[in-house]
């Protein structure tokens, strides 16, 4: 067992703790330990094994790769010309070092390109927003999937974010994906997916955070034919000191709403609808958890490795949740 050997499997078998995640739960569920009735669905940022002095824009990127390239043509002249051996093993370590390098600017690079293209198509729906953004677009060096993300402490770091769906009384994660989205608006829908090709089964409940389900989730998980999901989550805070015209267009927008996001609105003004939504505050238990057992620094790189990282986690806090469900069972 060593270092590689860890690496090496959580890429080439992130599925099987996948696998194992789901045939865990599946028999939690079998065994009536646990049901699919009620689902919380939260995210939680991680941080990622790479400094924020990594990131570079683009032009950053581009003198490097340049520098590189011209450090590799030098190596290439000196290997070629130098006859002694000791010494042509220590450029060609130099060599492999730059290269390394300038896989990890293409690797940069790429991202760069992937981060552009979600600036330009959040700006056509959020032009102020982007507007008021005066640093440019930029990727980390060390690992280019991360993303600086916002933490709930003010500061910004490079992360992921952690998605976990729990059963929230008997703290069992049914669900994990890795994403490096900087919020998490628009991911109920996938989440409920996931479940399905877990458990064959979507909840029937689903407790979410204000902005985590949106209008268009919500009616596309009310509408589900076979196995509709009922979305408990607080309407977003509107304000009333606004002006006459605006207020008009506000009802207006609300009469045009499906049936299931006016249902939902009703449903969140009730106090059974309030009852059932505070059982969302028990994942804040879960995240604790996690975070207090490793969770809140990823030692891996990459999107892959560290939805291996999450799933293991997940695993090993299902095993202690199980273990303390059953003794509480006798």
């Amino acid at each position: 067992m060593n270092y590689h050997g860890l690496a090496d499997f959580r890429v080439a078998h992130v599925w099987l703790l996948d696998r194992l995640l789901t045939e865990s739960v599946t028999a939690l569920i079998k065994a009536r330990v646990i049901s699919l009735e009620e689902i919380v669905v939260d995210g939680t940022k991680v941080r990622a094994n790479a400094s924020r002095g990594s990131f570079k824009t683009a032009g950053k990127l581009a003198r490097i790769e340049a520098a590189v390239e011209r450090r590799l043509a030098e190596l290439k002249a000196e290997i070629e010309t130098d006859p002694k051996a000791s010494s042509q093993r220590r450029l060609a370590a130099k060599e492999r070092a730059a290269r390394d390098v300038k896989e990890r600017a293409g690797r940069a690079r790429a991202a760069l390109d992937k981060v552009r293209a979600e600036k330009e198509k959040r700006a056509k729906t959020h032009p102020q927003d982007e507007a008021r953004k005066k640093s440019e677009p930029s990727a980390s060096l060390s690992d280019a999937e991360a993303r600086n993300m916002r933490f709930p402490d003010g500061a910004v770091r490079p992360a992921f974010n952690a998605q976990l769906a729990v059963t929230p009384k008997e703290g069992i994660i049914v669900s994990v994906e890795m994403t490096d989205r900087r919020n998490d608006a628009g991911l109920a829908v996938p989440m409920v997916d996931d479940i399905v090709r877990r458990y064959g089964k979507a909840p029937e409940n689903l407790l979410v955070d204000t902005h985590y389900a949106t209008s268009d989730d919500i009616a596309a998980l009310a509408s589900r034919e076979m196995d509709p999901v009922t979305v408990f989550a607080p309407s977003p805070t509107e304000r009333d000191d606004v002006k006459p015209g605006t207020l008009a267009n506000r009802v207006r927008n609300r009469a045009k709403e499906p049936e299931s996001v006016k249902a939902w609105r009703s449903r969140m003004d009730t106090s059974a609808g309030q009852e059932v939504y505070r059982d969302r505050k028990l994942i804040e238990r879960i995240n604790a958890h996690l975070k207090n057992h490793g969770f809140g620094f990823l030692p891996v790189r990459g999107l892959i490795k560290a939805k291996a990282v999450a799933l293991w986690h997940a695993l090993a806090n299902n095993l202690m949740a199980a273990y303390r469900l059953q003794a509480k069972a006798v």
